[in-house]
């Protein structure tokens, strides 16, 4: 894992670090987009929803075009998020990212 050095301070890169903007917007706007939107993917790049999409490719297909390697997060919109676990040599995109 890999450490970076903020104000002085070393802490731990992980994801949870880098979209917890992302992250805290999706649970703050959650129960609306329940309401509106159960089952489909937002597109969530800082404090902005920037979109709610029926497919998770078109979701990440528009977060590539729009920031490129920058993080961003897609999330299917669901009451209770189910348990995933990944190995990172087997996630595959079928849209190769922007150069």
């Amino acid at each position: 894992m890999k450490q970076k050095k903020y104000k002085g301070k070393k802490y731990k890169v992980t994801m949870a670090n880098i979209l917890s903007k992302e992250i805290e917007t999706y649970e703050k706007n959650k129960q609306n987009l329940l309401k509106e939107s159960r089952g489909k993917f937002v597109l969530i790049k800082g404090e902005k929803i920037i979109n709610v999409f029926d497919t998770q490719l078109d979701a990440l297909k528009v977060g590539i075009d729009k920031f490129g390697n920058a993080p961003f997060l897609v999330k299917q919109i669901l009451d209770v998020d189910p348990t995933q676990n990944f190995t990172s040599n087997l996630i595959r995109l079928s849209t190769p990212c922007p150069q």
